[in-house]
């Protein structure tokens, strides 16, 4: 279930991930759909081929060593410039500017770019009712801009700004050739829940 804090919008059903027939041609249909499917894949309930990251007996999060970066990044890279081109409201809040053109580019070529580019933290939420997305948005850390996503029980912090991340982002930045770690998140704790308990109200 997708979920809005526009003001006059419900909570209502809809596919997960970006879909907008007005962006989408067979041939760029074709293309996302390798690297959607392989993001639905590897982000599951319990990531695919995820370790465990234990501090005694709670898992604070997952480190997955067999994973695709050039897929997986430019699953993340197209997300993003598909919701800023997109006319549906829910995206409403991402609007790349002048980064739009350098995300289509990468995406032409099927380039990941380097970690730093378009970079992507992701953390996971621990509980059954994270599942539902809310509005992707943009926001600051340390100053540097960055949107943030939701897609299930998981939330992508992806870079846009030509600043390198900042800490503590910066320590689990996705990289090619390294370990894929997600954060884990106390969903319980969280201002996600208290925003989704507002929504639900309405």
């Amino acid at each position: 279930m997708m979920l809005t804090n526009t003001a006059g919008e419900y909570p209502k059903k809809m596919p997960i991930g970006v879909y907008d027939k007005n962006i989408l041609c067979d041939e760029c249909e074709k293309i996302f759909g390798v690297w959607d499917e392989y993001a639905q894949q590897l982000l599951t309930d319990e990531p695919l081929h995820g370790e465990p990251i234990l501090y005694g007996t709670q898992c604070i999060g997952w480190r997955v060593t067999e994973y695709d970066y050039t897929r997986l990044k430019l699953f993340f890279i197209s997300l993003l410039w598909r919701a800023s081109v997109s006319k549906q409201d829910f995206y409403r809040k991402v609007n790349l500017g002048s980064f739009e053109e350098k995300a289509k580019e990468l995406i032409a070529q099927k380039n990941p770019g380097t970690s730093e580019e378009f970079g992507v933290t992701l953390a996971k939420f621990d509980h059954p009712l994270s599942s539902a997305m809310l509005d992707p948005h943009p926001e600051k850390f340390s100053t540097v801009n960055y949107y943030r996503f939701y897609l299930a029980s998981y939330v992508a912090y992806i870079k846009v700004d030509k600043r390198k991340a900042p800490e503590p982002l910066s320590d689990f930045l996705l990289k090619e050739g390294q370990p894929l770690i997600i954060i884990g998140r106390d969903f319980t704790n969280s201002a996600e829940l208290q925003l989704i308990r507002r929504i639900v109200k309405k």
